[in-house]
């Protein structure tokens, strides 16, 4: 390449970047303009505010209230995702579980004869967990209280023992039964909501925040073209005034499209149905099992005793003329 050549290129090069840095700077005082109205709008030091369309403040209103109500929602059901929020003594007996877990790898690691062998202890999974719910506490504790009957006395019979192991079964099908319920309402109600609040009502805020952004300008713009005392940049004022003004219809029209398809596709009925609909199979089914177990566990307690009804004595007949046979 020759030199004038790379001159040239150098020349075309620092003229783009002038060019582009000067276009930076005049976006600068724009900017500075529109933060400092919006400084004085929030401590009512201007009053002359263009007003959005009814039409646009009530869809923002209405996208608002759905915005809350899954916010609310998923504030409490949050809980379904956290499998042991019935069972919070689940983290003293994780952290009891985890040391032994340590103790037993550094056990088998003494015994290890070479590095392969060491490799396979670490790497090896540990035992399989049981959800750490309530429900599956009670049954462990149930099934470990009818071995310690049967081994107290292995010869006799024991109703208790099998009571408690019957109890132990019901209380494993309920804690499966909830954590079905868990799962329902993790996929069918949270995740319908989590992915509205991050699309829908994501895309509905940022074009609100536009409309919003594009009003100060647009007022900014008719600030300057009122208190301007130059008569040679009236023009110039007016013009980008009136463009403002174009691209505030603009993006209050498109935002205005946006919260409607918001609306319209917020349809909180059926989410409300489906954690509904998953609570009932659950509580329904934990019933239905607590009284089966009652009726073939208590059956012989249940029964009514035949009511023995006492024999009337005769009673002594009282004469009216006692006093004639005196």
């Amino acid at each position: 390449m020759s030199f004038n050549a790379f001159a040239s290129s150098l020349s075309k090069k620092l003229q783009e970047i002038s060019t582009s840095v000067s276009e930076k700077t005049q976006e600068l005082p724009s900017l500075a303009q529109s933060t400092q109205r919006m400084v004085q709008e929030r401590l009512g030091q201007v009053t002359d505010i263009s007003q959005l369309p009814r039409e646009y403040t009530e869809l923002e209103e209405k996208v608002d209230t759905i915005k809350l109500i899954y916010n609310h929602f998923l504030g409490v059901t949050a809980i379904y995702e956290n499998g042991s929020y019935d069972y919070p003594k689940y983290i003293n007996e994780s952290v009891n579980e985890f040391s032994r877990s340590v103790a037993s790898k550094l056990t088998e690691l003494t015994h290890a004869t070479s590095a392969s062998e060491a490799q396979n202890i670490l790497v090896a999974p540990g035992p399989i967990k049981e959800p750490k719910t309530l429900n599956y506490a009670l049954s462990k504790v149930a099934l470990n209280s009818s071995e310690c009957l049967n081994k107290m006395l292995p010869t006799e019979e024991q109703p208790l023992a099998s009571a408690l192991l019957q109890f132990s079964d019901v209380q494993a099908k309920i804690a499966q039964a909830r954590i079905q319920q868990d799962t329902l309402i993790q996929t069918k109600f949270n995740k319908n909501l989590r992915e509205r609040l991050s699309f829908e009502i994501g895309k509905a805020d940022k074009t609100r925040k536009d409309v919003h952004s594009m009003r100060l300008r647009y007022d900014v713009a008719r600030t300057n073209l009122a208190n301007n005392k130059k008569p040679e940049k009236e023009a110039s004022l007016r013009v980008q005034m009136e463009t403002l003004e174009d691209q505030f219809a603009q993006v209050t029209e498109d935002a205005t499209v946006c919260l409607q398809e918001v609306i319209s596709h917020a349809n909180f009925s059926e989410d409300l149905k489906e954690l509904a609909k998953a609570q009932a199979e659950y509580f329904e089914t934990s019933a239905s099992l607590m009284k089966e177990f009652l009726s073939n566990s208590f059956a012989e307690e249940s029964v009514e005793k035949p009511v023995v009804v006492e024999e009337e004595k005769p009673q002594t007949a009282i004469s009216m003329n006692d006093e004639d046979d005196a």
